[in-house]
């Protein structure tokens, strides 16, 4: 993440310096959070010209946290037992259950099945999670109505 140039550090437009960063940061999760909202739905998709549900969350933990998450790419999307098994492979690697934070992965569980997977994104100061579906596209959701629509979410978050 780059640093504003704008103001130069001095005592005398410290307060003007962090009120224009603070603008600069919120423009930059809007333009990165429309460069994420534009990746069409694909099937095994794993960059920009398209993702499934994995395949955006790789992107988006890579821009947040520069971590590099499995791709899993060989697992189809309907096949929710290897989605599972890989789901719990990420786990065992160090994931711990968190609360909604930014960038904490959002599982969606239909009994001991991992179904679905978004990110936690915060824009404007309000969590949500950004997913896409090949019915919907990405979108992002606020956490309660991302939760409403999910029969259990269990958010993970890397020690």
């Amino acid at each position: 993440q780059g640093q504003c140039r704008l103001f130069r550090h001095d005592q005398y437009r410290m307060a003007a310096q962090v009120l224009h960063c603070r603008l600069c940061a919120r423009v930059e999760i809007h333009k990165v959070m429309r460069d994420w909202l534009a990746i069409p739905y694909l099937d095994f998709g794993r960059d920009e010209k398209g993702a499934d549900c994995w395949g955006l969350v790789r992107l988006a933990r890579s821009s947040l946290r520069g971590d590099d998450l499995p791709e899993f790419a060989w697992i189809p999307p309907g096949d929710k037992l290897a989605l599972t098994g890989a789901a719990r492979e990420v786990i065992a690697a160090g994931w711990r259950i968190s609360q909604p934070i930014p960038a904490s992965i959002a599982t969606v569980w239909r009994f001991s099945l991992m179904i679905h997977v978004g990110i936690v994104v915060a824009v404007d100061g309000m969590l949500g999670v950004l997913d896409t579906t090949r019915q919907t596209g990405p979108r992002w959701q606020r956490i309660f109505d991302f939760e409403r629509r999910c029969p259990k979410v269990v958010y993970y978050d890397a020690d």
